[in-house]
């Protein structure tokens, strides 16, 4: 996630609005390539202005946009060959300039290509379906193997796309027929038959799905494919920096708030059909009890006034967009329900929250039945539209308070995979634990840096604190952990390393200084980075643990998402320290703490032999690409991973029974009873759990 600033400097807004209503034209409406060079001119000069790192815009930025571009439109390389890089490579060291003059030639052109190769291909692949595939032929197919190379020629083409076809086949061979171990003669001859005597029913079947494919390719829009552009360019800058369409901002805007303003249903696109998959508790068309999961919204009048418009074929978020409104407005729809029958469904919309992102707390109780608190953070989130709507730092607050009633002996904050959100809240919150001090630096690289303090006059919990991280703890994740462990306030437990993304990003409005009646989208930017209060930076580098857990899963799956792995992150630098740190815990009683720990930790070494054996298989199993195209080596090869899961499977299952009784859990929910499926959860994750509550029992049994 991102974190949001307050304001940019005043100064630079109005030389940059001074330069935007000079150079561009006020036309309304506009046509839709005025308005992409409209949007190409204003981010270029945003950025020009306002990146904290400027980059060159010559031919070598050129270059990389184009190479990148092919990548993001075709990353499979199914559509295009190598004659299209060819044929537009003269374009290769010109995007530079259409860059900078805010000219959308290239993306027109390409584009103009791409949907020619679509078509062609979507010709060929129906083509090579009404043939009979060889089931007798050795061949392998290769998972992944066009990403390699585009393919030389026609001929090529048409066998890569032969070869994924057939592939496809003999999945859905093998995932409709219930897979037997073949320990007869007899047995053997039914799978031949259905690879041989039944495949034609197979090859409809596969017909189906790639005529879905093509369908949800060429019904995006223009918009969604220029936003692709668009961000390829920006991506140059950094791995942060985006443009939004307006309904990608949308859906920004709740995915940050986890609150929207809507029915409460959950919809999935089946064959153009937005069907029901869930029906949120307390949501309006949960109420109705008149729309059941399955259902096809086949029609939708934004208001009981305004006409019906068929979303049938529809891309399913503008069908999202539709179906959405504000509080206490009114929406029809048009229910297929699943016998058949038509029915029209009036229902008043309403908050819908994502409950999944909010803040959870537990109790867990030791062995000696003391308590301690664990409260789980999935995001930093705060509505960018509502000041007074849900908050991080508020439900932090309260939850906070409520465990203090229960006389918690420590707290134990779980931000694991929390990517982030507002700097307001995590400033707030680290202010619960800390009191009035300095917690982050922000500023541009060899500049001056501001110093951000947290408002809170005393610390709201002084007692035994650990906080629980992995690779996927970013951004605002980061500003609490580095600040924790900055000041000795606490325990840092987890990865080897936190995400590494220590940049700061604001929202942008493009129609900000634009008198347009369209919407044109905003820019995600960063302008700041933010640095520790020891002085460094926390980009690439992130935040070591104190204590090292066991990963879950293979080292490599984790890795390649980090922020030292994006393309163009920018560089860990380091700031002045902030003088004069009064640190909580002396270094002597946090390494007494720590080597507890540790120690614990190798007695169940043979847990954690358990652990990698499984993370080794994993790894193993992952990393394989090649797949028969030999009807029997094919399902040989299935019946394979079939018993090595089911192995795997029984790994997990032993490993959990064994760590359950090493590391026994005793605790009692606070939380709401929606929230039961997070404390069934809690089973699974005994070992990281377990040892932090470990962990805080030794604060308080430790002299200090």
């Amino acid at each position: 996630m991102n974190l949001k600033i307050k304001k940019l400097n005043d100064i630079k807004y109005i030389i940059i609005g001074f330069f935007f209503i000079f150079s561009l034209s006020f036309c309304s409406p506009l046509g839709e390539q005025e308005k992409h060079s409209i949007i190409l001119k204003s981010i270029y000069k945003t950025l020009n202005f306002l990146h904290p790192t400027p980059i060159s815009i010559d031919n070598d930025f050129s270059q990389k946009v184009y190479d990148n571009l092919f990548e993001k439109l075709d990353n499979q390389k199914r559509f295009f060959i190598q004659k299209d890089l060819e044929d537009l490579s003269l374009y290769r060291e010109k995007i530079d300039d259409f860059w900078i003059h805010g000219d959308p030639t290239f993306f027109n052109i390409i584009m103009k290509r791409f949907f020619r190769r679509v078509k062609e291909a979507e010709f060929i692949c129906f083509q090579i379906l009404k043939e009979s595939f060889d089931f007798n032929q050795k061949e392998r197919y290769i998972l992944g193997e066009q990403k390699f190379s585009y393919p030389k020629n026609q001929k090529e083409w048409i066998e890569k796309w032969r070869k994924y076809l057939k592939y496809m086949t003999l999945l859905e061979i093998i995932t409709s027929t219930k897979e037997k171990i073949i320990t007869s003669t007899k047995e053997k001859k039914i799978w031949k038959n259905a690879f041989f005597n039944e495949k034609k029913r197979y090859i409809k079947k596969v017909e189906k799905y790639i005529q879905e494919y093509f369908r949800k390719i060429k019904i995006k829009k223009e918009s969604d494919w220029f936003s692709i552009y668009v961000n390829v360019i920006t991506s140059q800058y950094d791995p942060h920096t985006n443009y939004f369409s307006p309904k990608e901002k949308e859906i920004f805007d709740l995915n940050i708030s986890g609150q929207t303003e809507g029915i409460g249903v959950e919809l999935e696109d089946d064959k153009g059909f937005p069907t029901v998959v869930k029906l949120i508790a307390g949501g309006p068309a949960w109420k109705n009890k008149k729309i059941e999961i399955g259902d096809r919204i086949i029609r939708v009048a934004k208001n009981v006034n305004s006409e019906s418009k068929n979303i049938v074929g529809m891309l399913l978020e503008h069908s999202i967009r539709l179906i959405r409104g504000k509080k206490g407005s009114k929406v029809k729809l048009t229910i297929q329900k699943k016998n058949g029958s038509i029915e029209e469904v009036i229902l008043t919309r309403d908050i819908i929250e994502k409950k999944e992102i909010f803040a959870k707390s537990v109790i867990i109780l030791d062995k000696n039945e003391d308590k301690y608190g664990l409260i789980c953070l999935p995001e930093f989130y705060f509505n960018p539209a509502n000041k007074n709507g849900k908050n991080a730092a508020r439900d932090m607050k309260k939850i906070i308070q409520e465990l203090k009633k229960e006389n918690i002996k420590g707290i134990l904050i779980d931000i694991r995979n929390n990517g982030g959100g507002s700097l307001d809240a995590v400033i707030e919150i680290a202010g619960f634990f800390l009191g009035k001090v300095p917690i982050l630096q922000i500023g541009k690289p060899n500049k001056k840096k501001n110093i951000l303090k947290s408002h809170e006059n005393q610390a709201l919990w002084t007692g035994p604190l650990v906080i629980l991280v992995n690779e996927f703890s970013a951004s605002a994740s980061e500003i609490l952990t580095a600040a924790i462990k900055d000041y000795k306030r606490g325990i840092i437990v987890g990865s080897d390393q936190t995400y590494g993304k220590g940049t700061i990003q604001t929202i942008y409005p493009l129609n900000r200084f634009l008198h347009f009646n369209e919407e044109l989208g905003a820019l995600k930017l960063t302008i700041n980075k933010f640095y520790r209060v020891n002085g460094s930076s926390t980009q690439l580098k992130g935040v070591n643990s104190d204590i090292v857990l066991p990963r879950k899963s293979p080292k490599n799956n984790f890795l390649k998402f980090m922020e030292k792995n994006q393309t163009n992150p920018m560089t860990w630098d380091y700031a002045d320290p902030i003088p004069s740190i009064r640190y909580y815990y002396q270094d002597l009683y946090i390494e007494n703490i720590k080597y507890k720990s540790i120690k614990r930790l190798k007695k169940h070494k043979d847990f954690i032999t358990m652990y990698k054996t499984m993370q080794s298989l994993e790894n193993k199993f992952s990393n394989e690409k090649k797949f028969p195209l030999n009807w029997e080596e094919f399902f040989y090869e299935n019946l394979k991973i079939k018993k090595r899961n089911e192995k795997l499977k029984k790994l997990r299952n032993n490993l959990n029974t064994f760590g359950t009784k090493t590391f026994p859990l005793y605790y009692r929910i606070l939380s709401k009873e929606s929230e039961k499926e997070w404390k069934k959860n809690l089973n699974k994750d005994f070992y990281d759990i377990s040892e932090c509550i470990n962990i805080l029992r030794d604060f308080n049994e430790t002299p200090q």
